[in-house]
């Protein structure tokens, strides 16, 4: 199974890479800014009219006899200078507990990024994401709950030093617990730095609290440590490990992932509200 599910990566590339041959190259844009792999987002906006895509590979190992194998997915499209839609899934899931193996494709995620502050002509300082999960993974074979979750976000990040960044994330939702029983509230507190280590090097670490994950479940706490590599304005690659530090975190969990822009969706209109957003940038520069 794990072999089927890489072959869909490596499909899902294909089908990525000719997209992006077909696709006349965008006009000038702000450097890719991925928010994959971690859990922090950060307030950038997508440039008006394009659409960018993030997926990769995620391995989580709890413990000797449970493990288990997602592909997670994201395609978020800029829709004007201070709004951004998505659409993402947990793409096909393979759990291992015990004897027993369960494989089918999980959740879909519905969101849309808001920035709410930015320094004039520059990066938002203040974003809201809101997300809908749709219970589209199995019941039967526990790979979701059955019930919707409702979730929102406020994202804020700053520079720090000469070539340094720092996001903080808090989140607030309604969990589903499935079988009937009422949702739960669950809080999320996430920081992650990072460091412009070159051009295209940007390595970064990760904390980040979940109040609980399960009804009956504590807090968990997790760290993870990666980089992102920038390959063009259009094309960045990352990779990197999570470690738990509490007893309902996973031992340790390996991810990596691609993230692309695959095209222009709005047209004309696109192409003109990123070169009035250009001007404002270079009218006003962010600090």
């Amino acid at each position: 199974m794990i072999r089927r599910a890489a072959g869909f990566f490596f499909l899902l590339l294909a089908i990525t890479a000719s997209a992006r041959a077909q696709t006349p190259a965008p006009p000038a844009q702000t450097p890719i800014e991925p928010d994959r792999p971690d859990v922090t987002n950060g307030t950038h906006i997508i440039d008006t009219g394009l659409l960018q895509v993030e997926f990769g590979g995620l391995y989580t190992r709890v413990s000797a006899d449970q493990r288990s194998w997602g592909s997670p997915f994201t395609a978020r499209v800029g829709l004007t200078e201070w709004l951004e839609g998505r659409i993402g899934a947990d793409g096909l899931l393979s759990q291992v507990d015990g004897g027993s193996r369960a494989t089918g494709f999980g959740n879909v995620q519905i969101g849309a990024k808001l920035r709410l502050w930015a320094d004039p002509g520059g990066i938002p300082v203040l974003s809201i994401l809101p997300t809908v999960n749709l219970p589209t993974a199995s019941v039967d074979k526990g790979l979701g709950s059955g019930d919707a979750d409702y979730t929102i976000a406020v994202l804020t990040g700053t520079d720090f030093l000469v070539r340094g960044h720092v996001d903080i994330n808090y989140g607030i939702g309604a969990i589903g617990a499935g079988g009937g029983r009422p949702h739960f509230v669950q809080h999320l507190v996430s920081a992650s730095a990072s460091v412009a280590a070159t051009d295209a090097w940007n390595p970064y670490a990760e904390v980040f609290w979940f109040s609980r994950q399960d009804p009956n479940a504590g807090a968990m706490t997790a760290m993870d440590v990666g980089a992102i590599y920038t390959v063009n304005p259009r094309l960045a690659l990352d990779g990197g490990m999570q470690i738990g530090l509490s007893q309902a975190a996973p031992g340790v969990a390996a991810f990596a992932g691609i993230s692309v822009v695959v095209g222009d969706v709005l047209g004309g209109h696109g192409v003109h509200a990123r070169q009035r957003t250009a001007e404002k940038r270079a009218r006003a520069p962010h600090r």
